[in-house]
């Protein structure tokens, strides 16, 4: 009985005590919150959800920091260490590309009316639901995981379609200043659709290597 007692207090320095799938959800639940008000703020444009994403912004760089402070502190992690931290700075890559966007559709003074904006700001949320959908599943389904993981990059592929079409119908207007304002905020929402294709692409990487 003693030596099972060593042998149990042994092995429990080698389990993992700081739940990094939790973290890695709330972080990734916050991002999605963050992206959301941004939908909500370009449909209703009220100035106190414009200051909703700049909050939640800063409530996602919080968990962020906790997360890659917890990870230094782990003897032990459920996987791979530089996974997480590669994961967590991916997903703090898209709720600041959220907030990027809102700064420029004030500072080029772009209404959303008559734009391609809504349809873009639609996949922008539905990419990273399924990011945080991903990640949900990290833990007990691998399998969903990966497929979560897929639609992500899949929506961008039909974010960067819409765009396509819209810098199209864009170049079609006769005044110049309202293209280049316009096309700005696009490129501010591409970018961000290419940020959630990031996390897409690291998501898989990590699903393999757990497998």
């Amino acid at each position: 009985m003693e030596k099972k007692r060593r042998f149990f207090g042994f092995s429990s320095i080698f389990e993992p005590t700081v739940d990094f799938y939790a973290l890695l959800t709330r972080q990734a639940e916050k991002t999605l919150e963050g992206v959301e008000a941004l939908a909500v703020w370009l449909d209703e444009n009220k100035e106190e959800q414009a200051q909703k994403i700049k909050d939640l912004e800063k409530e996602a760089d919080v968990l962020k920091i906790d997360l890659e402070r917890k990870l230094v502190e782990s003897f032990v992690t459920p996987f791979d260490r530089e996974d997480i931290f590669e994961l967590s700075a991916s997903l703090d890559e898209v709720i600041n590309s959220a907030k990027a966007i809102a700064r420029e559709v004030e500072a080029f003074d772009v209404s959303p009316q008559g734009t391609a904006v809504h349809d873009m700001a639609f996949l922008l949320v539905e990419g990273t639901v399924f990011l945080r959908n991903s990640i949900k599943n990290l833990r007990h389904d691998l399998k969903e995981a990966s497929n979560q993981a897929l639609l992500a990059r899949k929506s961008e592929n039909r974010f960067t379609k819409t765009y396509r079409q819209a810098i199209r119908d864009l170049l079609k207007l006769d005044d110049f200043k309202t293209i280049m304002r316009i096309k700005e905020v696009y490129k501010a929402m591409l970018a961000g659709a290419e940020r959630i294709d990031t996390v897409g692409e690291k998501l898989l990487h990590t699903i393999v290597k757990m497998s």
